[in-house]
Order: C-alpha cells, then sequence, then structure tokens
C-alpha cells in the first residue's frame, strides 16, 4: 500500500490487485481520504497528507490555493481551522473544467499564469502574491483578517504591494477585486503583530487617518535606532504603542516600557499605550486619540524647539517656527 495517497486506478494499472486494495480498506491496513484515493493507515493523520489526497482527485493543472495554499505557504497569523484535520481544501482550477466539488474538497475557476504558481513540499499551489489577492477577493472572509494576512506577509518579505496591485491590475472589473484593491491599499509594512493591525484599522475605521507605522528615533551622529513605536502621528508628537498582556507583563519589560514612556516624554512626545480592552472599546478609543490630536498643537507650541529634532521639526511643520 503506497505511502503517498494515489488513485485507485493507478494502483491497479501498475498491477495492483483490486481484490487485496479492497481487503485492505476493510481491514484498516489501508484508508481512502477521499473516495477512490488509497494510502497506507500509517501515513494518515497530517494535514499534508490529507491535502495530497486531494491533490490526487484533481486534473495535473489544479493548483492547491486560497486558504489552503495560505497554510501551506505558512503564512504569518493565520487562523488555526484553516489548518484543521477537517479543514475545507481548495483548489483553482481551469474555467472550462469539468469536475465539480466533492465532499472536504473546494474548486475556484479562474485563469492563471506561470507566475501564480510555484510548488510547495512537492505540491503545486498558488504563489503567496496570488493566495493573498484571492483571499483579499472573498467577502466570506473579514477584512480585518485579509488586512492582517496582507501585513504579516509584507513584515517578512513574502510579497509587496507594487506585486500585489500587478496582481490585481490584470483583471479589472471583476468580482472582489475592488474590495481586495482597497484592502491592499490599508496594508502597512513593519506591522510586529495581528492586534497592531486592528489597532490601526479601529481608528481609520473611525475617521482617524495618516497614521504613521513603526515609528523610529535615530541617534542624530551614528543613525542607530534608539525606539520604536508601533504606529502614531510624526507630525504631533503623538507616540501609540499596544500592549500585548505577556510580553508587557513582564518584569523586566514593564519596567522599560515605563522608562522609555518618561524618555519620550522628555523628547516631547505624547505616550498612549493600549492593550486588548481598547480593541473591545474602539469609540473610546478614537475618542482618547482625537483628543490627543486636538491637543498636540498647543502642546508642541508651548515645548523648546531645542529640546529634540523631533520638536523642532513638528514645530516648523505646524507653522511655530
Amino acid at each position: 500500500m503506497p505511502l503517498i495517497p494515489t488513485p485507485r486506478s493507478e494502483l491497479i494499472a501498475a498491477g495492483a490487485n483490486p481484490i487485496r486494495l479492497d481487503g485492505d480498506l476493510r481491514s484498516g491496513r489501508a484508508v481512502a481520504p477521499f473516495r477512490g484515493i488509497y494510502v497506507d493507515a500509517n501515513a494518515v493523520g497530517s494535514w499534508l497528507v490529507r491535502v495530497r489526497a486531494a491533490a490526487a482527485t484533481q486534473s495535473l493543472t489544479a493548483r492547491v490555493g486560497m486558504q489552503t495554499s495560505a497554510v501551506l505557504h505558512r503564512l504569518r497569523w493565520l487562523p488555526e481551522a484553516w489548518g484543521s484535520p477537517d479543514a475545507l481544501i481548495h483548489f483553482v482550477v481551469e474555467p472550462l473544467e469539468t469536475r465539480g466539488h466533492r465532499p472536504g474538497i473546494r474548486l475556484h475557476r479562474r485563469f492563471l499564469l506561470p507566475e501564480d504558481c510555484v510548488v510547495i513540499d512537492g505540491i503545486a499551489c498558488l504563489s503567496v502574491t496570488r493566495t493573498l489577492v484571492e483571499l483579499a477577493r472573498d467577502p466570506k472572509i473579514p477584512p480585518l483578517l485579509v488586512v492582517q494576512l496582507l501585513d504579516g506577509a509584507l513584515r517578512d518579505n513574502r510579497t509587496t504591494k507594487a506585486e500585489l496591485l500587478n496582481c490585481l491590475g490584470r483583471f479589472p472589473g471583476e468580482r472582489g477585486v475592488a474590495r481586495a484593491r482597497e484592502l491592499v491599499g490599508r496594508s502597512r509594512e513593519e506591522v510586529d503583530s495581528p492586534q497592531e493591525t486592528r489597532m490601526r484599522l479601529i481608528l481609520e475605521d473611525g475617521g482617524i487617518t495618516g497614521l504613521d507605522i513603526a515609528i523610529k528615533i535615530r541617534d542624530e551622529h551614528d543613525g542607530q535606532v534608539l525606539a520604536r513605536g508601533d504606529l502614531g502621528e510624526k507630525r504631533l508628537l503623538i507616540w501609540g504603542e499596544y500592549d500585548g498582556f505577556v510580553p508587557h507583563s513582564e518584569r523586566d519589560v514593564f519596567r522599560s516600557d515605563r522608562v522609555g514612556d518618561r524618555w519620550l516624554h522628555r523628547r516631547g512626545w505624547h505616550t498612549m499605550r493600549f492593550t486588548d480592552a481598547d480593541l473591545n472599546r474602539p469609540e473610546a478609543t478614537r475618542r482618547e486619540w482625537r483628543f490627543a490630536i486636538a491637543d498636540a498643537p498647543a502642546r508642541i507650541a508651548a515645548l523648546d524647539p531645542r529640546r529634540s529634532p523631533e520638536v523642532a521639526e513638528a514645530r516648523r511643520l505646524l507653522g511655530f517656527d
């Protein structure tokens, strides 16, 4: 019995006895993850074997896609359910493909170019860029999750915004493309966690635009990064941090956060720290940010420009100097 999922017809063509195959299946020595696909019982149990078994049901031109492709690529911040043992397996097939859906397998008819396809772990699938584009087009996937996945892929240099937009530009007017273009536009590089993405989108959905991501303060002499913030508004000297419970509740990190806040204050920054509780009260969080924006001009006007290069630049942008 093969260790790799194989169609029954191929096994018989290779000389296997049909009666023996049926006996192995009845006895439990073999398993059929999908109808007509046989594999040694000792080889089953992993998600990857199930994907291989599903692929054995398809034509040679089929490509693993969508959620399944995202798991195969091991993209950052994926829902665990997408890689669960009973997860739906998604394939992209040619538009004229005559095969249909079957239990546990979903087909999506699309035109593909060679650059849309790669091989991962011996399985033909969509590229990272085309996978993300297809996920962004799907109205069943929440926009927040899509932007989180885009942020994670951009953070890891798995794709670029230019590549995503170039891919979308190949099929203007098709279903979901406008949505995908908007979500790609909302994605950002250098995001450190999916909760930071959620925090940013909460503010943007409340009309707060122009947010800066991964703010860096560098040493004036050697260019070394002295501090890095999750998000904020540099021109208004607003510095925002999302504090995940585990890393920021550890004693050394807790102390360094507070020392860092005092250091930023001395340089003229208004710091705000947010937690998961703030994400569950979005309007209050937006209101607090709006208050910081409203207070910023008077606060910056009262600061000596010699306090830091950031203060001098903020005063210049606001027309005070």
